[in-house]
């Protein structure tokens, strides 16, 4: 998955495993989208100090919701990977632009693993949530990607 790669969900009714899929599938590559040909100060820039908001805790941040809403579908013991007991808010707060390729990479591969998950189970109703929970939390932080995005180098739009 890369943000060349991003595919129009489809815009007719169809199949609801199909429709969850594709919507959420692009949210995921428009994250991807949003951080392209970024450095990694500009993707660890705060939004406006003191918040502790930047491009790559947003990434870090729907990792963890990955972790939490597919991952641990599969393995309920799935610990977090940034946020700990001492660290809460570890995905937005420990932050180094050195490792923001890794950080995209581990979202690209949570991303992954979390569709082999739930493309191997029937969509009932507790998996129907977290497919919408999941979407939830993509559409609220692409809101905040495009305002950062905005106010790093003025892109806009999808």
């Amino acid at each position: 998955m890369d943000a060349e790669k991003r595919v129009e969900p489809a815009r007719e009714v169809g199949d609801e495993r199909e429709l969850l899929d594709g919507w959420l599938d692009y949210y995921r590559a428009t994250v991807l989208h949003k951080c392209a040909g970024l450095s990694a100060e500009q993707l660890v820039a705060l939004s406006c100090p003191p918040s502790p908001l930047s491009l790559i805790g947003v990434v870090r941040h729907l990792t963890e919701m990955e972790r939490m809403y597919a991952h641990r579908i599969a393995d309920p013991a799935t610990p977090l990977l940034y946020c700990t007991d001492g660290g809460p808010d570890g995905d937005f707060e420990d932050i180094d632009p050195t490792d923001v390729d890794a950080d995209l990479e581990t979202f690209t591969e949570h991303c992954a693993r979390s569709r082999e998950i739930m493309a191997g189970l029937p969509l009932d109703g507790s998996l129907r949530w977290n497919y919408l929970y999941l979407i939830k939390e993509y559409a609220r932080h692409l809101g905040q990607a495009d305002l950062l995005r905005e106010r790093i180098d003025g892109a806009t739009g999808e």
